[in-house]
């Protein structure tokens, strides 16, 4: 009996072990208004595959602008609406807003930001 119970527990243990996990609750990005200007708060986030981000716009209204990374996302968000995009591939993928930053030579300053996805 005790042999029958313990190969019922390890059977049990390995189905939630291998069992699909649910994607990470949704990251929120804030586009915010500082002393120093407009910034996306936090600038930077590092998530699992499958973890929704959301970008909201608190202050002002801003572009998502993909500009660096294997994705595409172009969306202006009025100041209390958002948007969303689900990253379902592991790589690091940069964004800014077109309205508050500039990108020289592969450099962006100001509403700039970037999600890791690992």
């Amino acid at each position: 009996m005790r042999r029958r119970l313990l190969a019922l527990t390890m059977a049990a243990a390995l189905l939630v072990a291998f069992a699909p996990q649910p994607a990470s609750a949704a990251v929120v990005i804030k586009g915010v208004s500082t002393t120093s200007g407009f910034r996306w708060k936090p600038h930077a986030v590092s998530v699992a595959k499958g973890t929704k981000v959301v970008w909201k716009a608190v202050t002002g209204t801003h572009t998502v602008t993909a500009w660096k990374g294997s994705w595409s996302k172009n969306t202006t968000i009025a100041q209390g609406s958002s948007t969303s995009f689900t990253f379902k591939t592991t790589g690091v993928y940069r964004f800014r807003c077109l309205f508050h930053s500039t990108l020289v030579n592969g450099v962006c300053a100001g509403m700039c930001g970037k999600v890791t996805v690992g």
